[in-house]
């Protein structure tokens, strides 16, 4: 149990520090699952430090782990805390929260892929060329040409290095610039096999490690366990 509340101090302490307040934009949601433990009282901190210590013993590649305080309701409502372990494009998030005498955990996973349509290329095109037209009537056409390709290049260049792990940051921004994140989606975040196989089998990591805490949570309070139908998660319907 101290091992535990080490743990515990440790996670919340470099993640909660860095917690978001505002809400990431969502998009295609993949899959849901809940369940509600009657007459049991637990700390959500407790149960994200187990789900914490199942995933990063499968030590997942290139796994993003993050605590959100997202709102209830309205801007003005109370917020509630999240665990959030981000791969990509995959974004899964967990809650843990006392509900009545019980206790709620629930898991969503969903996906932020934004496909690029035509307008986004022809208004990304036309800012470029608005950025290059005062230098185009100032100094010719032999100079403008060479800042749109200046400026295509850099673009270019930094959507590249968001592609690293290290700059999520940066990949976090240029999907939220409008026009130009669908394309860079599109070219940078391709939705290949490969990448099909390696989210898929992030998928099942996080819900393995989100079951494996449920079973701790289960046998250390002493309550009947979940059966295999519990634990399996919803697919909403393909719209």
């Amino acid at each position: 149990m101290n091992e535990l509340l080490t743990s515990i101090s440790d996670f919340m302490g470099t993640q909660h520090a860095e917690a978001k307040a505002e809400e990431i934009g969502r998009s295609k949601p993949i899959s849901y699952w809940c369940t509600l433990f009657d007459n049991c009282e637990y700390s959500p901190q407790a149960f994200y430090a187990l789900v914490q210590q199942n995933i990063e013993r499968r030590q997942v590649p290139d796994l993003l782990v993050n605590c959100l305080l997202l709102h209830e309701g309205t801007m003005f409502s109370k917020r509630r805390l999240y665990h959030q372990m981000r791969r990509e494009r995959i974004v899964a998030e967990i809650c843990a929260a006392p509900f009545g005498s019980g206790f709620f955990i629930s898991s969503r996973l969903f996906d932020r892929r934004k496909r690029a349509f035509y307008y986004d290329y022809f208004f990304a095109f036309l800012t470029l060329i608005l950025l290059s037209m005062p230098v185009l009537q100032r100094y010719g056409p032999i100079v403008g040409t060479v800042v749109f390709g200046t400026v295509f290049t850099l673009i270019w260049s930094i959507m590249r290095l968001a592609t690293d792990i290290s700059f999520a940051w940066l990949d976090d921004k240029i999907c939220s610039v409008p026009w130009f994140g669908p394309i860079y989606e599109s070219w940078f975040h391709p939705d290949t096999y490969f990448r099909q196989d390696q989210q898929s089998m992030y998928r099942e990591a996080v819900n393995r490690s989100v079951q494996e805490a449920v079973a701790e949570l289960t046998t250390e309070k002493g309550i009947r366990p979940l059966s295999s139908f519990d634990t399996q998660p919803v697919f909403p319907e393909p719209r």
